[in-house]
């Protein structure tokens, strides 16, 4: 199953796109996941890029298979999102990107800052999130 859904660029936002995803993925091992991505590419989207402007939006996408899908798209400007090997895992920001490249089976960046972007991840639809780098990953808000 495919979902496409919409959502303006306020803050807030991350947390509905976020439910949005769990009531999809309810029972699903891989819910927790499913949250933590979700999160991180909508929060990313809203802080990074044109979204947060005046009628600005970004564009969610799941697919319910195995592997399961995340898409978020976005309004472009500020910058080509890029996954960074983090220095201090501890940190409290700056390794989102690096964290879900580590939990997706695949993972992509599309687009350019004039017309948009497109951060995808392919997630095992069994495998919930567990603990896989000896720090807890909570889902941003």
């Amino acid at each position: 199953m495919r979902w496409r859904r919409t959502f303006s660029g306020r803050p807030d936002q991350t947390t509905s796109a976020r439910d949005f995803a769990t009531t999809l993925f309810a029972g699903a091992a891989c819910v927790d996941v499913v949250q933590f991505v979700v999160s991180e590419l909508t929060a990313n989207t809203i802080r990074h890029t044109r979204t947060c402007e005046d009628g600005g939006w970004f564009g969610l996408e799941l697919v319910y298979d195995d592997p399961a899908y995340i898409a978020v798209v976005d309004n472009g400007g500020r910058g080509i999102p890029t996954v960074k090997q983090p220095v201090d895992l501890l940190a409290t920001s700056g390794r989102g990107l690096y964290v879900v490249s580590q939990l997706a089976h695949r993972m992509g960046i599309e687009g350019s800052p004039r017309l948009g972007h497109k951060v995808w991840a392919e997630l095992d639809l069994d495998k919930p999130m567990g603990d896989p780098f000896g720090v807890e990953v909570t889902a941003a808000s």
